[in-house]
């Protein structure tokens, strides 16, 4: 139960500012009479819980986190070059399949991203966001999870150019304002950064 109330209480953190930003853009595209339709709530919720589901996984910095360890970075936290250590196989796939849905929904959702060189920055400084988050909790920052993770966008791209063309660009949503994008990846992003304190709700549901 305890861990249930753990995983929800991080959920929320990211989605409820999720929805703040959402119902404020609706608002915004009704004042201005911008009619996306039903695919884009659907898209756009698909893509918070993407963000919720890579900023979990990948252990993305807190403000606590920073708190608790201080902002005293250590050389070994940092790998700089590439292939450096031992080859394993199965954390290179799982960096490249955990950002196959960025290159895929961005694009789908945003229809001025649909070019490659901008999902290949996109991914490359998504990543590299995370990566220097993760400093603050002391994990290690590495160069081969930034390759792999951009390597994962361009498939993702890619796989997107091959959806679209099976199906004629039927599931393309209307033109959607770019500066969503930001947006909502910046908004998820605080409300994890600002209101998840990992120590102290395990200190409050566990005891300890």
């Amino acid at each position: 139960m305890g861990e249930l109330l753990f995983y929800g209480y991080e959920f929320l953190t990211g989605f409820i500012p999720f929805l703040v930003l959402f119902s404020l853009l609706k608002y915004s595209h009704k004042k201005k009479h911008l009619q996306l339709g039903r695919s884009y709530d659907i898209w756009i919720f698909f893509f918070a819980l993407y963000m919720i589901g890579v900023y979990h996984v990948t252990g993305a910095g807190t403000f606590y986190d920073g708190l608790l360890y201080g902002l005293e970075f250590r050389q070994q936290q940092i790998n700089y070059l590439l292939f450096s250590g031992e080859i394993a196989v199965i954390p290179y796939v799982l960096n490249i399949v955990m950002f196959l849905p960025l290159g895929f929904l961005v694009p789908l959702i945003w229809k001025q991203m649909a070019n490659l060189v901008r999902i290949l920055e996109l991914g490359l400084g998504f990543s590299l966001f995370i990566e220097i988050s993760q400093l603050l909790n002391i994990r290690s920052t590495d160069v081969d999870d930034l390759l792999m993770n951009t390597l994962g966008a361009l498939l993702g791209y890619l796989l997107y150019r091959i959806w679209t063309k099976w199906t004629g660009e039927k599931t393309q949503v209307a033109q959607t304002p770019f500066v969503e994008l930001p947006l909502y990846m910046a908004v998820v992003f605080a409300g994890r950064f600002f209101f998840f304190n990992e120590q102290g709700f395990a200190k409050l549901v566990y005891g300890f």
